[in-house]
C-alpha cells in the first residue's frame, strides 16, 4: 500500500466534503433543483479523486472486489455543474433540452467500464493488460479533461447569452448577476489548464510516475472546494431570498390586480374576509370561476360550468345544484358531478327535496349555510347515491330570495371548514350574479370588456415585467392557467382590446424585443435566427413574416438601416 501524509489528507478532505454536500444535498432536496446539482457536483467530482486514490492506497489489490463498485463520475460532475449553471440563471431549458446528450459520455464509459471490470475478473481474457492500462489512464483521463473543458466553454456561452438576454438592464445590474457564477466558471477553466500541464509532465518526464504529481493539484482544488461549497451555499441563500422578494413582489402585483377586480362582485366585508384567508388562492380559484361563466348564457350551462370547477379546483367528492321551483315548493337537481354525474350533463337518479327537508331543504327555507361535521348524527340528513359522513350547504339568493342551493358531501368526517364555507358562499354570490344576467335580453358578453380590464391589465403586466413572451412554447392555454381565468375569457378579452389575435398580440411583444437587439451592439455577433429565437419566436419563418407584418421590412433590412 502507498500510503504517504499527502493522499492521506487529500482522501480525508475529500471524504469529508462528501460528507458534508450529501447532509446538505438531503436538506435542501426539497427547496430548488439547483441545490441538488450544486451539491450533486461536489459529491461526484471528489468521488473521482477518492476512487484514485483508493487504488494509490493498492486497496484494490487487497479486496479486488470494491473495483465493481468504480464509477465514472468524472463524466458526470461537468454536466452537474452546467445543471447547476442553468438553474441558477433560470435557463434550465438549456439543460433539459441537451440532457440525454450531456450524459452520452457517463454512459458510454459506464458500459466500457463494465466490461473492463468482468474482462479483469476474467484474467484479462478479452483485453489485453497492456490496452486495459492504457484505457484506463490515458483514454480515460485525455476524454474525461476534454470533456470538462468543452463543458466549461459551453457554461460561458450560456452565461454570455443570459447576460444579452437582459437586454437594456443596466451594467451593474447585469454584472451582479452573473460575476458570481463567472469567476466559478473561470476557476474550473484554469484548474482544467493545470490538470492538462500535469498529463503533459508524464510525457517530458519518463521518470515520473504513479499519482504523486497530482497531490499539490488536488490539495489546491480541494481548498478552492471548501471555500466554494461555504461561500457558494451563503451565495444561493441570499440569491433565493432575493428571488423570493421579486416573486412576491410580482405575486403581490397580480394579487391586487385580482383584487380590484372583485371589488365590484362583493361586499367590503367579503373581502376582508378573503385578505384574512388565504388570499392567493381564493383570488385565483373566483378569478376562474368568474371568467368561465363569461361566456355561458343558459341555466344549464351555468350550473354545470360550477360544479365541474368546484370538484377540480376544491377536490370534492361531489357537488350538487338545486334549483327552487316555487310553484312546487320542492328543490330539484339541475346539476351534479361526481357519482350522480354519468359524464354527459345528465343526472343519475335525481331526487326532489320539498322546502324545509333535511340539510338542502332547511338552507332553502332559512337562507343560512350549513356545515355538517358528522351527518350521521344528524335526523335532517337525507341519502342521495351514497351515505357520507359530512355536508356543506350554501344557499343560493338573487335580490333577497333564496333560488337554489349549493351541496356538497364527503364521505370524510369534519372535512369541510371556514375555508370551504368561504368559497361556497362566493362562488354562489357569484353564481346568482350570473343567473340575474341570464334574465337581461340583449346582452353582449364582449360589452363587459372594457379598457379598464383588470385582467388584461394582469397580462400587459406579465409580458412589459416579466417578460413571458420570450417561452416559445407559451399558449393561450399556458397564460390562462398563469392568470386563472378561462381561455375562452382571455381569448376574447385580447382580442378585443388589443384589436388582434393572441398570437398576433404576444408576437408584437416578441417583435418590439427583437428590435431592441437588432439595434443594441452587444448583439452584433448573433445571427438573425439567434435574436429572433431569443426573443421567443420558434422559427425564422415565423419571425420574419411577424417581423415584417409589424414594421414593414426585414429583419436585415431593420438592422442595416442607420
Amino acid at each position: 500500500m502507498k500510503v504517504n501524509p499527502y493522499n492521506t489528507v487529500i482522501f480525508l478532505g475529500c471524504l469529508t466534503l462528501v460528507f458534508i454536500a450529501l447532509w446538505k444535498l438531503i436538506a435542501y432536496w426539497e427547496k430548488d433543483k439547483k441545490y441538488r446539482f450544486f451539491y450533486g457536483f461536489f459529491i461526484t467530482t471528489n468521488l473521482v479523486i477518492i476512487q484514485v486514490l483508493l487504488m494509490d492506497f493498492g486497496i484494490h489489490k487487497l479486496y479486488p472486489l470494491i473495483l465493481a463498485f468504480f464509477i465514472p463520475f468524472q463524466y458526470v460532475s461537468p454536466v452537474y455543474f452546467t445543471a447547476f449553471i442553468c438553474y441558477y440563471l433560470k435557463k434550465e431549458e438549456i439543460y433539459l433540452r441537451n440532457r440525454n446528450y450531456l450524459f452520452l459520455p457517463f454512459i458510454g464509459f459506464f458500459v466500457l467500464y463494465t466490461l473492463l471490470k468482468i474482462n479483469v475478473f476474467l484474467d484479462y481474457v478479452w483485453i489485453s493488460k497492456e490496452v486495459f492500462t492504457i484505457i484506463h489512464t490515458e483514454i480515460d483521463e485525455n476524454s474525461a479533461l476534454a470533456f470538462s473543458i468543452i463543458l466549461s466553454i459551453w457554461n460561458l456561452i450560456i452565461i454570455r447569452q443570459y447576460e444579452n438576454n437582459l437586454g437594456k438592464l443596466p451594467f451593474t445590474r447585469v454584472k451582479k448577476k452573473t460575476q458570481w457564477i463567472k469567476t466559478i466558471v473561470a476557476v474550473f477553466i484554469t484548474f482544467n489548464v493545470i490538470w492538462l500541464l500535469t498529463i503533459a509532465l508524464f510525457f517530458i518526464r519518463e521518470d515520473i510516475s504513479g499519482h504523486f504529481p497530482y497531490y499539490p493539484y488536488w490539495i489546491l482544488y480541494l481548498l478552492f472546494y471548501y471555500i466554494f461549497l461555504f461561500l457558494g451555499s451563503s451565495h444561493l441563500e441570499e440569491v433565493s431570498q432575493e428571488n423570493k422578494f421579486e416573486e412576491e413582489a410580482v405575486q403581490k402585483a397580480i394579487e391586487s390586480f385580482r383584487m380590484s377586480g372583485l371589488n365590484h362582485m362583493f361586499s367590503d366585508e367579503e373581502l376582508e374576509l378573503i385578505h384574512y384567508e388565504k388570499p392567493s388562492q381564493i383570488t385565483g380559484i373566483l378569478s376562474y370561476f368568474s371568467t368561465s361563466l363569461f361566456d355561458k348564457n343558459k341555466l344549464e350551462d351555468v350550473l354545470w360550468d360550477i360544479v365541474e370547477n368546484c370538484i377540480a379546483y376544491l377536490q370534492l367528492e361531489d357537488c350538487i345544484i338545486y334549483i327552487l321551483d316555487e310553484s312546487k315548493k320542492v328543490l330539484i337537481q339541475k346539476a351534479a358531478f361526481g357519482n350522480k354525474n354519468q359524464g354527459e350533463r345528465k343526472i343519475l337518479s335525481p331526487i326532489e327535496i320539498s322546502l324545509g327537508e333535511g340539510i338542502v331543504g332547511q338552507v332553502a327555507q332559512t337562507g343560512e349555510y350549513e356545515c355538517v361535521y358528522n351527518v350521521t348524527y344528524d335526523e335532517r340528513y337525507v341519502i342521495d347515491d351514497i351515505s357520507r359522513k359530512s355536508e356543506l350547504a350554501v344557499p343560493i339568493v338573487i335580490n333577497e330570495k333564496v333560488i337554489g342551493v349549493l351541496d356538497s358531501e364527503h364521505s370524510q368526517e369534519g372535512f369541510f371548514d371556514e375555508h370551504h364555507i368561504l368559497l361556497f358562499q362566493l362562488i354562489a354570490k357569484l353564481t346568482a350574479k350570473k343567473l340575474a344576467q341570464i334574465n337581461l335580453k340583449n346582452t353582449s358578453n364582449t360589452s363587459n370588456i372594457t379598457n379598464d380590464n383588470l385582467y388584461f391589465k394582469e397580462l400587459h403586466f406579465l409580458m412589459k415585467e416579466a417578460k413571458i413572451y420570450r417561452d416559445s412554447n407559451l399558449g393561450l392555454d399556458t397564460i390562462s392557467k398563469m392568470l386563472k381565468i378561462s381561455s375562452n375569457y382571455l381569448s376574447q378579452t385580447v382580442n378585443k382590446l388589443s384589436g388582434s389575435n393572441f398570437s398576433e398580440y404576444v408576437n408584437s411583444f416578441r417583435v418590439e424585443d427583437a428590435k431592441s437587439k437588432l439595434k443594441d451592439p452587444k448583439f452584433t455577433n448573433y445571427t438573425i435566427l439567434d435574436i429572433a429565437l431569443e426573443s421567443g419566436f420558434n422559427s425564422k419563418s415565423t419571425f420574419y413574416s411577424a417581423f415584417k407584418k409589424h414594421t414593414g421590412i426585414s429583419p436585415k433590412e431593420y438592422r442595416d438601416t442607420p
